[in-house]
């Protein structure tokens, strides 16, 4: 259900995609009555109203009608978006998973690690999570030796949907919440980059994760060792 989702969305982008092209080729006098930045969207829906006898050109006036009939199409798209979206937080609710507690976690998010991570357990520490998701700190020299590592990279063997999912949430809990907006100052503070401030805070996020789903996981098999 999920990776029906994730095709649906994919072949969505890929058609407002090819609508922001054929707009940019449709006469000066329709697209100066669209909105000139924003989402693609909203131009495409004030195309809705546009009667398609103002374009002069027999070929301007097939590529505006064409425009008007993907709407009905895109709207028929986000509505089985949405409907998968309502099935899928049905499925998380059933699962009892807390993941969605976290700040910046959705539901597909917190379905994505649901998927990708399967039984928790498998990460004996938090430590492991964090290099299986790309969040471990990896020296950025071999020169540094075999302790922690002093400046730290991009760890390119991570599973690259989980730290997608860790950077988002971050970048969220940074705008939303001054805790986290602080502990960035803070690194900031102390000399590290922007980009390795960011990289302290998704592996935070990442232990957090990883805690959280131990917790669920016990929780889920409880009553099945009460029952035995």
């Amino acid at each position: 259900m999920l990776e029906h989702r994730r095709a649906l969305v994919a072949a969505r982008t890929l058609g407002l995609h090819h609508v922001a092209d054929q707009i940019s080729k449709l006469p000066t006098e329709i697209r100066d009555q669209l909105v000139a930045c924003g989402k693609i969207e909203s131009r495409l829906r004030r195309l809705e109203h546009i009667d398609p006898q103002t374009a002069t050109a027999p070929a301007s006036r097939h590529r505006l009608c064409w425009l008007q009939a993907f709407i009905d199409q895109d709207r028929a798209a986000r509505r089985e978006i949405r409907r998968f979206e309502r099935l899928i937080d049905e499925l998380l609710d059933r699962h009892g998973t807390t993941l969605r507690d976290e700040p910046g976690i959705g539901t597909i998010s917190a379905a994505t690690l649901l998927c990708e991570v399967g039984d928790p357990h498998r990460f004996d520490r938090e430590s492991t999570f964090a290099r299986w998701c790309g969040t471990g700190a990896v020296a950025l020299s071999s020169g540094e030796g075999t302790g922690d590592p002093v400046k730290h990279r991009l760890d390119f063997r991570g599973n690259r949907g989980i730290n997608s999912v860790l950077h988002i949430a971050s970048v969220t809990q940074t705008r939303q919440q001054p805790e986290a907006a602080a502990y960035l100052a803070r690194k900031t503070a102390e000399g590290k980059t922007r980009r390795q401030a960011r990289r302290a805070h998704k592996r935070q996020l990442a232990d957090r994760v990883i805690r959280q789903m131990w917790r669920d996981e016990n929780t889920r098999k409880q009553p099945l060792k009460l029952a035995a």
